[in-house]
């Protein structure tokens, strides 16, 4: 990348880039995010994107037209490395399924996300879900997998969607 210009680089066709088992981390991800401006869905699954927010700036110009992020299986243990998603202008969904999240908080943004899926990680209590009430749209949640509906069994769902 050093003998090109970035602008040489970006492909405006490029909508959709799926990086599957690429071994890839946030790190090479964000040298790659000036030539990915047109991206509006980004697929990292069972990649080693572990750290993403806590270590990183996302940047709402680089990605400006992201509506889709899949962060699927890639070892991410906190909601921390996810939130820095929050201020991007058009995301709509966001994949963190497969993961060790614990627990889901609210911070300003996620405006216009609508669909969440945090299947198979390890939240144990409400509190994340119901923190998901403080979300402005969203309308769509997978949620299956986690440990809360090993305890509540198949009641489990119907009080998830009473406290949604």
């Amino acid at each position: 990348m050093q003998d090109k210009k970035v602008e040489e680089m970006i492909n405006p066709y490029l909508k959709e880039l799926i990086l599957i088992d690429m071994a890839l981390d946030w790190s090479q991800v964000d040298i790659l995010a000036p030539t990915l401006v047109y991206i509006e869905q980004l697929h990292l699954v069972r990649c080693s994107c572990k750290h993403v927010s806590t270590k990183y700036h996302i940047s709402k110009d680089f990605f400006k037209n992201l509506k889709f992020i899949n962060l699927e299986q890639n070892g991410i243990e906190s909601w921390d490395e996810v939130v820095g998603f929050r201020t991007l202008p058009v995301l709509k969904r966001l994949t963190v399924s497969k993961n060790k999240i614990r627990e889901v908080y609210h911070k300003p943004g996620f405006n216009d996300l609508y669909m969440v899926a945090i299947e198979d990680n390890l939240i144990t209590d409400w509190k994340s879900f119901d923190n998901l009430n403080e979300f402005k749209s969203i309308s769509a949640l997978r949620c299956g997998g986690n440990p809360i509906f090993e305890k509540t069994g198949p009641a489990g769902r119907d009080q998830l969607i009473a406290r949604l």
